[in-house]
């Protein structure tokens, strides 16, 4: 039987391996340094997030980390973004099919209300606080929670095309968008429990404000 050299062997086995190419080193470098932005600021809080403590967490190089986002204004607002991206990918995948639009609705509640109550809505709520006393960052905030809104009532008046022709449908959802994130606020300093109750009680209010506005 023939010797196969070192450098066949070698040969044979990196042909089953595919290199990524440059542009997917960068797209993956960049989520992985916008996902640790993301957990830093659930663990530290914004005004304690540094970003050698991301690039560490990314696994990259401060240099490596300065040469996709120059500040940390600019990264926090990029993974701002990817959070927002997250969810509204999220709230949009696999829609709700029930056999009344109340029940469609609440079935999208539900859905919004588990991926407020996750790391992500954490990491955005630490922003919203922090943009209340940081110029720079305020207007990055207004916008994105601006595009989740548009989002959100895409998606509702897709599912939902007769309760969102209801005039009292606008202010319906925006109450339901104020009501989960105050609730979720609470659980900051409240036990699940409490926050878990409190949220019973407020769906159940919600479920009465949505099936009158999907009877117009």
């Amino acid at each position: 039987m023939p010797a196969i050299s070192m450098r066949t062997r070698y040969s044979g086995a990196m042909a089953g391996v595919v290199r990524r190419t440059q542009a997917q080193r960068r797209a993956a470098t960049r989520t992985a340094l916008l996902d640790a932005t993301l957990e830093s600021l659930v663990e530290h809080g914004y005004a304690n997030v540094t970003a050698a403590q991301i690039a560490a967490r990314a696994g990259v190089t401060r240099g490596a980390q300065a040469h996709y986002f120059a500040t940390k204004a600019e990264l926090v607002t990029a993974a701002l973004e990817h959070a927002a991206d997250q969810i509204t990918d999220k709230f949009r995948a696999d829609p709700p099919i029930c056999d009344s639009e109340t029940k469609t609705v609440m079935a999208l509640v539900d859905r919004l209300w588990d991926l407020h109550d996750s790391p992500t809505f954490v990491a955005i709520a630490e922003l919203w606080l922090a943009s209340r006393t940081d110029a720079e960052l305020r207007p990055h905030v207004i916008r994105l929670d601006k595009r989740v809104t548009v989002a959100v009532t895409e998606i509702l008046t897709s599912a939902a095309p007769g309760m969102m022709a209801s005039p009292d449908a606008t202010a319906v959802m925006l109450t339901a968008l104020a009501v989960m994130r105050g609730v979720l606020l609470t659980s900051f300093v409240s036990s699940q429990r409490s926050v878990a109750a409190l949220w019973a009680t407020t769906r159940g209010e919600l479920e009465k404000l949505i099936a009158v506005a999907a009877d117009h």
